[in-house]
């Protein structure tokens, strides 16, 4: 189809825009933009004047014009602009863009640094040429407006109908008529407008009322009026009219005035009644001739009708049975009783790849070829066994339809017998289905549930199987078997400096040469993140403990290249026995797990097999008690909040307070425990959600519980998240519950993520802060620049506060590199259009450096110790330190 052509005039001075804008241009569907381009003001406005573009795109930066002093010499002596101007400006320059369209041009776009202007240009350009169409449609309206209402009026008194205009007050006065009233009736235009009342006299008395009732429905509804009825002329002879009228409104709707034409049907009444007098004669002799004719014809009509019917009833079930099988997504295919074709609808030629002139008589088999996916062998026709059986037979699973080129399909299929009356077998329908695609996801799927997406190998589901499986294996026969506990040692760091590609591409090789290492019987499975789990069956402790030396070695002299660097990594190994006297799969992990936390605590990258009674596997039995201390914790609530102000540095900041909330665990006697003491143990023993869920209900109901309008509840208030909480989805839903369920503002709080934790996830990052924005909750990420790599890749995270690490903060008063570090961060996150908070502000030296370098907030001991929340005053006082 051959696209309108659209002549559109370039000013841009940068090539780079002006390309950018052809291409966009020139990737619309629907027109066809025939550019011109000028680089200067003087040079737009000579190509202006010569070619008459359609549209003009206008850069407000050229080197000889700005926009406004362009558009100011475009305009014609009017003060019009003979094109649709549309500014491309700067993000810094809306104000500049606006005041343009005050000064006529017809609309601007923001030049963005993305450039997703570009995509909205040609759309834009075509609103602003929609526009101007029709604000030169609207003139060319008007115009043609008076025209016609000159004309309107020179009709008006040239038909023959009479034309009035009426009030819509109860008296409907007259006010215009046409000249025609005189001939019609005998009255001047004078006298029919001079009183009021006449009109109203001139009504027939026995259509008087009737006519009111009519007038007075379309005064009152806004109806229009059709009514006829009778008029005296000035001699008192009566005239037939007929008396169409609508209420005309303004544009807001407002009743103004009765238009109607009244039209002398006087004749057409004489001639009505002389047809009906007729009529009612005809009707007479038809109706004695007729009744007759009735009764001997009634029986006839009766008998052609249920023929008629009974016909139409076949058809259509004929019709609906033939465009049902032409229409559904099934194939369908229907043979006689000896198996051969009769008819298969569009699908069923599709996939079989045979026409129905072909199909027809051939034997199924023919046509419809099946063999086992499995042997390759043929299998046997669901129709052969219909017919054979008499009752539906549905076609087994792992059935492939070869088709006619060849091809290969998997089909689901059912075959149905056709009975007669006497309910002998005629035929058989079958109706079957490509199902190829359906299968293929479910292998994927099946596949998908037992291994691991990125290494391919078996994930911790399937692991588990066979490791119960083993387990069972050494309680019935008395087998021997080990598991090892693999933990890698470094990747951490090569995931947070290169980046998760290189972290992934590092997993997938190391998963590669330690399958190669293996035994073929032997089980290698990712359980998550750097660990990993391997299952030796039938294979001693002892062996298992030389096959794990090997693989530490074997990782040890592993070298990882990624982007021309070399890495080394280590891995630290768990072993544990599965014999008969193994408890159950639990106790089998928990060991492994023990023992690889054991080779970590001697000091890593070295095999640690797992004895029972071992004296090294005590500490990990005590963090485990810690694990149960905390869990019974949570149980009783026995934990605590405290706050921490953080106040801003910076004059004329808003009077916003701000406080990080703290949690600290309580034990049964009232003794304190500090964060740090707990929280290790509470991450291995995946207590760290629970945790996060008891602060963040705990302080929204701490927020209800107080007086409505206090300025507690405008404050802002901070809660620190874990990495765990961070992957669960619904940790969201549970906030928004929370705020719901006791009316608090989501504005009120604030969410805050570790960077290295951030940076490990950054995508599930941006996604989770994504939906606190939609809360209207802030979002923090916190000790940013604990490593050089937390800096990149963070302009996808929306944030609010960056809080900088204290570990530079710490130093800054009498460091000149910390300083220089704290300013790097603070305008890096200023970049980003996020306020800076500084942690470990401890005395007042500190908070003049920072001060000094502009950063945002501070928090430390210089300013507050922590408090218990309860203690948090009626009154809140903004603290801002003197540098």
């Amino acid at each position: 189809m051959t696209k309108s052509k659209v002549h559109v005039l370039i000013v841009e001075d940068d090539a780079v825009d002006r390309m950018a804008c052809r291409r966009a241009l020139a990737r619309d569907p629907d027109y066809e933009f025939v550019l011109l381009e000028a680089e200067t003001g003087r040079e737009g406005l000579q190509l202006a004047h010569a070619h008459k573009p359609d549209c003009v795109l206008l850069d407000y930066h050229l080197p000889d014009l700005n926009g406004l002093e362009f558009l100011a010499e475009l305009a014609d002596d009017t003060g019009t602009i003979p094109v649709p101007v549309m500014m491309l400006t700067g993000t810094d320059n809306a104000a500049v863009a606006v005041e343009a369209m005050k000064r006529g041009a017809q609309d601007y776009l923001i030049k963005d640094v993305d450039r997703q202007y570009l995509e909205l240009l040609p759309a834009v350009i075509q609103r602003v040429l929609r526009e101007r169409r029709m604000l030169t449609e609207k003139k060319q309206t008007e115009d043609k407006l008076l025209q016609a209402e000159a004309k309107y009026r020179s009709l008006v008194e040239q038909v023959p109908a009479i034309t009035y205009v009426a009030s819509l007050s109860e008296t409907n006065p007259i006010l215009y008529i046409s000249p025609q009233i005189e001939k019609a009736l005998g009255f001047s235009q004078e006298e029919w407008l001079a009183d009021p009342e006449l009109h109203i006299r001139q009504i027939h008395p026995d259509d008087r009322v009737r006519v009111d009732d009519e007038l007075a429905q379309s005064r009152l509804k806004s109806k229009p009026l059709r009514c006829e009825y009778r008029l005296l002329s000035r001699i008192g002879e009566v005239f037939w009219f007929r008396d169409e009228a609508s209420v005309v409104q303004d544009t807001s709707g407002r009743s103004l005035f009765l238009q109607g034409i009244l039209v002398d049907i006087t004749e057409s009444k004489r001639a009505e009644e002389e047809r009906q007098a007729y009529r009612a004669h005809l009707e007479e002799l038809v109706e004695q001739r007729t009744g007759a004719l009735e009764n001997a014809n009634k029986q006839l009509r009766h008998e052609l009708i249920e023929r008629r019917r009974t016909k139409e009833a076949l058809f259509k079930e004929k019709e609906r049975a033939q465009v049902t099988l032409e229409c559904i997504g099934d194939a369908v295919i229907t043979t006689d009783a000896a198996g051969k074709i009769e008819y298969l609808n569009p699908v069923a030629a599709q996939l079989t790849g045979w026409s129905v002139a072909e199909a027809q008589g051939q034997p199924l088999q023919h046509v419809f070829n099946i063999i086992d996916e499995t042997t390759r062998e043929p299998a046997e026709s669901p129709v052969a066994r219909c017919l054979r059986e008499g009752y539906s037979i549905g076609l087994t699973n792992h059935s492939i339809l070869v088709r006619r080129d060849g091809s290969e399909l998997a089909v689901a299929a059912t075959a149905s017998p056709i009975h007669d009356r006497e309910g002998k077998v005629t035929g058989v329908v079958m109706v079957f289905r490509d199902v190829t695609q359906a299968r293929t996801l479910a292998q994927q799927l099946a596949h998908q549930a037992t291994h691991d997406a990125l290494t391919g190998l078996a994930n911790r589901r399937d692991f588990e199987r066979r490791l119960q499986h083993a387990l069972e294996n050494a309680r019935v026969d008395g087998g021997e078997h080990a598991l090892c506990y693999l933990d890698l040692d470094r990747f951490k760091v090569i995931n947070d400096t290169c980046g998760h590609a290189a972290g992934d591409q590092l997993l997938r090789q190391l998963s590669a040469m330690l399958q190669k290492k293996m035994r073929s019987r032997d089980t290698l499975a990712r359980l998550g993140g750097d660990e990993f789990g391997l299952l030796f069956e039938h294979c001693p402790l002892g062996q298992a403990s030389r096959i794990a030396e090997e693989l530490l070695l074997a990782v040890q002299q592993f070298r990882f290249v990624w982007e021309g660097k070399v890495h080394g990594v280590g891995v630290s190994i768990g072993v544990a026995p599965i014999t008969a006297a193994s408890e159950n799969l639990s106790s089998v992990l928990s060991a492994a797990d023990a023992a690889c936390y054991t080779a970590k605590g001697k000091g890593r990258n070295q095999v640690y097999v797992y004895q029972v009674d071992d004296a090294d596997l005590a500490q990990r039995g005590s963090e485990k008690r810690w694990v149960a201390r905390i869990a019974q914790a949570l149980e009783e609530d026995r934990f605590g909040l405290y706050y921490q102000p953080i106040v801003t540095l910076v004059p004329q900041a808003s009077k916003l307070a701000h406080y990080e909330i703290l949690v600290r665990m309580l034990e049964p006697d009232g003794q304190l425990i500090e964060t740090g003491a707990f929280m290790s143990a509470a991450e291995r023993g995946n207590l760290m959600p629970a945790i996060d869920r008891w602060v963040v209900r705990r302080v929204i109901s701490w927020l209800a519980a107080l007086p409505p309008g206090s300025v507690q509840r405008a404050a802002l208030y901070s809660i620190n998240l874990s990495a765990a909480s961070l992957a669960d989805n619904t940790l969201p839903d549970f906030i928004q519950e929370q705020l719901l369920l006791n009316q608090i503002p989501g504005d009120v709080l604030g969410f805050e993520i570790a960077g290295m934790t951030a940076i490990a996830n950054l995508t599930q990052t941006a996604h989770f802060f994504h939906e606190l924005k939609k809360l209207g909750c802030r979002t923090t990420l916190d000790n940013f620049g604990g490593a050089m790599s937390s800096i990149a890749g963070l302009s996808v995270l929306q944030m609010d506060y960056i809080k900088i690490d204290g570990t530079f903060v710490r130093d800054i008063a009498q460091d000149r590199v910390a300083q220089v570090l704290v300013d790097a961060f603070n305008q890096v996150a200023h970049e980003m259009a996020a306020k800076t908070v500084a942690g470990w502000a401890e005395n007042p030296a500190i908070l003049g450096s920072l001060v000094e370098i502009g950063v945002d907030a501070a928090q430390g001991y210089a300013i507050s110790r922590p408090r218990p929340l309860e203690e948090l005053g009626k009154e809140l006082v903004h603290h801002r330190p003197e540098p």
